[in-house]
């Protein structure tokens, strides 16, 4: 059934996280009026968005009466099963993504069937739910191999890295048979990150491909744009591009590539706004959630490009980087400081700080100087 439209349209957004308060501050300027489907009015939507509603959205009577007061629901997280996403569409929902979409997107394994179906380059790779099988597929990818959970994996969980494929069966042991994907040990250069928005109708805008620098499997740093050659760059954009397409995606669509000595191979996807390009609400001409909002309604597109010649974002990381207060932004005119209203725990993103300027790596260094770590606290004050 069509939902109720209001004076304004609504946009539901299943989670509270911080990229659903993300999307609800750019809703303000849009006149979007924005209902969060949280588990707790603690979450870090809750003080931005116009409705909170409180309830668990892997119900599927939840998530539908949730939908039903919404003009379309979109989401800020992967974790809702898809069987409840295909059940509340056929009672009606309006998901953008759909649940098609966000089933593929979300498995590392449909993943990678999807990427080799239509020409997008992967690592060799094998899926096993069974110890005996990822044994004997260690074996075949070369013994020395990465086990990747294929859902929920994100900031270095579920990434296994083995020695040995002896080494696999405490893992297995530990993930209750859980189902993996594996692959070789990669040479990788660096990682990349591409992120395109969509319409259901099919229009599409590219943002700059970026640089990510990991640290203990966390993004630590982003670099906007990333300094690669234009051949790289339009054929990350095609692949990505055609990744959307096939998905049939409506918003926001990141996908994360490894820069190996052998080509680019494809990481993973992230079928909403994505770490990599919190950058664009101070680089670009319109953010990352501005667009996922306009794409989900299928509004017209806006500008994708960057108003300034380059950015870094640095991930603030509870207990590991040091908190940034005003005195610290005094001394750096160009950062702009983004708190994510999350309590503290260790290793978690709670806020990032973007540089802009005419030097990438200037600003990049200046970011992490901003950003350092605890342990320099003391001496950088």
């Amino acid at each position: 059934m069509e939902p109720p439209m209001a004076r304004r349209p609504v946009v539901g957004i299943v989670g509270g996280g911080q990229l659903a308060r993300m999307m609800a501050v750019a809703a303000i300027e849009l006149e979007l009026h924005v209902r969060v489907l949280a588990r707790s009015i603690d979450e870090p939507a809750a003080g931005c968005a116009r409705e909170v509603v409180l309830g668990d959205p892997s119900d599927v009577d939840v998530l539908v009466g949730f939908a039903a007061g919404c003009t379309v629901t979109t989401f800020d997280h992967e974790l809702v099963p898809g069987g409840t996403l295909r059940r509340a569409e056929a009672a009606g929902a309006r998901l953008r993504p759909g649940a098609d979409a966000m089933a593929v997107a979300s498995d590392k394994g449909l993943t990678r069937e999807l990427a080799r179906r239509i020409g997008v380059p992967v690592a060799p790779y094998e899926l096993a739910d069974r110890l005996p099988d990822a044994v004997a597929a260690a074996h075949r990818l070369g013994g020395a191999v990465v086990a990747k959970d294929t859902r929920g994996g994100y900031d270095g969980r579920g990434v296994h890295p083995v020695r040995r494929p002896d080494d696999l069966a405490p893992l297995f042991a530990a993930l209750e048979r859980r189902p993996l994907v594996l692959e070789p040990h990669l040479p990788i250069r660096r990682e990349l990150a591409a992120t395109v928005v969509r319409r259901p109708s099919g229009e599409l805008a590219h943002y700059p491909v970026v640089e990510t620098v990991q640290q203990d499997g966390v993004c630590r740093l982003v670099l906007a744009p990333a300094a690669i050659d234009a051949e790289r760059e339009r054929d990350i954009q095609r692949w990505t591009a055609a990744l959307a397409a096939a998905l049939g995606h409506a918003g926001v669509l990141t996908v994360e590539w490894f820069d190996t000595d052998g080509g680019l191979l494809l990481n993973e996807l992230a079928p909403r706004p994505h770490n990599s390009a919190h950058y664009t609400i101070d680089a670009c001409s319109t953010s990352q959630f501005e667009n996922h909002l306009r794409a989900v309604l299928d509004l017209p597109l806006g500008s994708t490009g960057m108003i300034v010649p380059s950015a870094a974002s640095a991930n603030l990381l509870s207990g590991i980087t040091r908190e940034v207060d005003v005195v610290d932004l005094a001394a750096e005119p160009s950062a702009r400081l983004h708190r994510y209203g999350k309590a503290p725990r260790p290793g978690r993103k709670v806020g990032h700080v973007t540089l802009c300027g005419d030097d990438r790596d200037d600003m990049a260094q200046r970011a992490l100087r901003l950003t350092a770590p605890l342990a320099t606290a003391g001496a950088a004050r």
